[in-house]
């Protein structure tokens, strides 16, 4: 496997280039699933046998499938690629009919923007590579439109090469907490990154963080003649002026995940580390809980909440200290389906904690429990591990209006607890419509714009069909509630 990356600014140009080989006696349908970051745009897919190269269509996914099966019963080679539906970060392709001791050479593209993370200082790029097994009761494999059935493979021995380019405009250090790497600093304008070890394994997924000089003011880019994007960092004064300066009660609810998996990695003591922080950190007379699970769950107080107070945070400490990961599976969904059945009382916001590693296939089912939730609860997610659930993770925060950490093995958790709580003292805005002034009618993406937190970035893009237009300096995006300017 060969990862080639460029990076310019907050987005990431990345290409993924695989060899499939045949070395069975008998044709083969080969069926492979890898992940790619949720928010990722896919431009590019091309597959080469010998001579004969295809170029990918993007077609409607039932007929995508029907033409593939029908291709593979008439022994013809086909290939499809398609997001696998029960987890929003996994593609699978299905290479199709693989004669014997033929090779198959898969070419991927696509583009991603980088999360702005460690309170706007750094931006962080990442490259998944694993496919942690995802724990589901009653489903789990990979099948195929054409009924064949796969399971993951976790064991091959396979390896990565990479090369990553960075724009050095406004970048003062490159670091990684997955690979040891190696920098040249050599070139003019691009810091050129690789592994520092020859054989790489796909054990982990690849994480940079790379630190920025200063932190990005507001910004509006125009992209050829055809789109505009604009970027915006609100201070935490803008935020307080947007919200009226209005205060709410909070009470914190911590959802522990303590199944087996949590053993790998010793992601179990990342949680007790964190935890540990989190309760000296909470404010005093709020209020809290704290729930285990893993196939049962378990709450720490009887009631729904109890007061924030010295005898209840030692109560809450001996708890955390005694939690071990059983041998049970991931059922997130049963703590959040009770957490579902007693909202919050009148006048209170509740702010869901989630520290798990996201390794359960039925993401979509959890998603859609949390979205009715939304309008009293929000979720901060800290997703701990070397490979975990991106759709997940990003996804819980972005349908609650949360936010999301990533913790890697072996790193401290200090920053990460300090990041989320932050956040969750804080009111997301929520209602926020974005006023372009570019003298021409533009189409607005996303349609529904994201919470926005004071020192996070907020990226929009416009699109027109106007190719005469010209931007000039009266060109301006301008970010508002109904009744306040950010």
């Amino acid at each position: 496997m060969n990862v080639e990356a460029y990076i310019k600014s907050f987005a990431a140009d990345v290409t993924i280039k695989q060899v499939f080989r045949n070395n069975e006696t008998k044709p083969i349908e080969a069926v492979y699933c890898f992940p790619i970051e949720e928010q990722a745009a896919i431009y590019s897919f091309i597959a080469r046998i010998d001579v004969r190269e295809i170029i990918a269509q993007l077609k409607e996914k039932q007929e995508a499938q029907r033409e593939y099966s029908d291709a593979i019963r008439q022994g013809h080679g086909a290939y499809l690629l398609e997001q696998d539906e029960k987890s929003q970060d996994n593609f699978i392709i299905n290479v199709g009919t693989l004669l014997p001791g033929k090779e198959c050479h898969i070419h991927i593209s696509y583009v991603s923007e980088l999360n702005l993370v460690q309170n706007g200082s750094s931006i962080q790029f990442v490259v998944p590579t694993t496919i942690a097994p995802r724990y589901n009761p009653e489903k789990g494999g990979i099948s195929s439109p054409a009924g064949t059935t796969s399971k993951y493979v976790q064991t091959a021995p396979y390896t990565i090469e990479f090369r990553c380019r960075v724009e050095k405009a406004n970048i003062s250090r490159v670091s990684s907490t997955s690979h040891p790497i190696q920098i040249d600093l050599s070139q003019e304008n691009v810091y050129v990154i690789e592994f520092a070890q020859q054989n790489t394994y796909l054990d982990r997924d690849i994480l940079f963080d790379i630190e920025l000089a200063s932190s990005h003011a507001n910004i509006i880019v125009a992209v050829e003649q055809v789109a505009v994007m604009a970027s915006f960092i609100p201070t935490k004064e803008d935020c307080q002026r947007a919200m009226n300066n209005m205060k709410t009660t909070n009470e914190f609810m911590f959802v522990i995940d303590c199944s087996g998996s949590m053993r790998d990695e010793n992601k179990i003591e990342l949680v007790r580390q964190a935890m540990l922080l989190f309760l000296k950190s909470l404010p005093m007379d709020c209020y809290f809980n704290i729930i285990r699970f893993e196939t049962n769950h378990e709450t720490l107080f009887k009631e729904i909440t109890a007061v924030y107070n010295e005898q209840n945070a030692q109560k809450a400490k001996k708890f955390i200290n005694y939690l071990q990961a059983d041998l049970g599976g991931t059922e997130l969904l049963r703590p959040l389906q009770w957490l579902e059945q007693h909202s919050p009382e009148e006048g209170r916001a509740r702010q869901i904690f989630l520290l798990a590693d996201g390794e359960i296939s039925n993401v979509n089912e959890v998603l859609n429990l949390c979205r009715s939730m939304a309008t009293s609860t929000r979720i901060f997610s800290c997703d701990l591990g070397h490979s975990p659930s991106r759709s997940l993770v990003k996804g819980l925060a972005r349908a609650t209006n949360g936010r999301f950490v990533f913790i890697p093995p072996k790193t401290s958790v200090d920053v990460h607890v300090g990041e989320q709580l932050q956040k969750a003292l804080q009111s997301s805005i929520t209602n926020v419509q974005v006023e372009w002034n570019l003298g021409t009618n533009v189409m607005s993406a996303p349609t529904k714009i994201p919470p926005v937190y004071a020192n996070d970035r907020l990226i929009v893009y416009a699109l027109t069909n106007d190719p005469m237009i010209v931007f000039d300096h009266n060109s301006n995006v301008k970010l508002h509630t109904n009744k306040n300017l950010i």
